[in-house]
Order: C-alpha cells, then structure tokens, then sequence
C-alpha cells in the first residue's frame, strides 16, 4: 500500500501533468480500466457519462486539455484516507472565452500506485451550460 505522503505527492503530479497539457504522462498515472466520471445528474449527459478504460480516457483527456484551462485552479487541500485521496481546488478557468471562478472537488481512488477511479465534483449546471446542455443566465456564470 502506498503512503499517505507518497499519495499525496502521486496526486500533484497528476495535476502538475494536467497543468501542463502532457496527456502521456497523465495517462501513465491512470490505471487499464479506470473510471473517470463527473458526478451529477444523467439528465447531464454527456457530460455525467463515465469514461471508462485506456483508450477512452485517452479521447476524452485530450479534449480537456485542449478545451478546458484549468491551470489557475490552485489545490488547496488534499486529505488522504487509505487509498483515496480527496482534492479540494479552488480558481479560475476557461472554456472557450469563457472565464469563470469556481472550485472542484476530486475523489481519486488507487490501487498499486494508479487511478483507478475519478470522481470529480463541479458546479455541474454551470459546465453544462458551458457546453450547451442546459442554459443559465450570463450573469450567473
């Protein structure tokens, strides 16, 4: 079993490889058949589908990277318990030309030292409305 600390540090490497674009490196943290998933309603499809598995995740991290910035969200805590660590991360990202503050939450679970599964809490309706599944105000954004 892998450390706390070790954890820990595992984690912002992870984020550290998001942060720079390097969709190998990502990927090389992520486990064969990891599920990545953000949490929310199904009426959010596609956006709540799970990703499951290599070549899926490959896809879908590639478009994140190459749609969402995230670079200035910041990590503010990470807990560990056993083989989970939680990420609590707060900033500012973009879409497209879409600038917006917000903070996010990540459950990553590990077995032999890789992501097994990714569960990522965001302000759902408002990433919705980013990619036009549901519609907000502007002002709310």
């Amino acid at each position: 079993m892998t450390s706390g600390a070790d954890l820990k540090d595992l984690t912002r490497q992870i984020f550290e490889a998001r942060h720079q674009g390097d969709l190998d490196v990502l990927m090389s943290f992520l486990g064969d058949n990891c599920v990545f998933r953000a949490a929310g309603s199904r009426y959010l499809a596609p956006l709540t589908d799970p990703v499951v598995g290599s070549a899926a995740l490959r896809a879908t991290m590639r478009q994140f990277i190459d749609t969402w910035d995230m670079t200035a969200l910041e990590i503010l805590d990470i807990h560990v318990d056993g083989n989970v660590a939680l990420v609590h991360r707060r900033g500012q990202m973009r879409h497209g030309t879409t600038k917006f503050d917000t903070e996010v939450m990540d459950k990553m679970t590990f077995e032999n030292g890789k992501v097994i599964e990714c569960v990522e809490f965001l302000d759902t309706l408002q990433a919705a409305s980013l990619l036009n599944i549901a519609t907000i105000a502007a002002a709310q954004i």
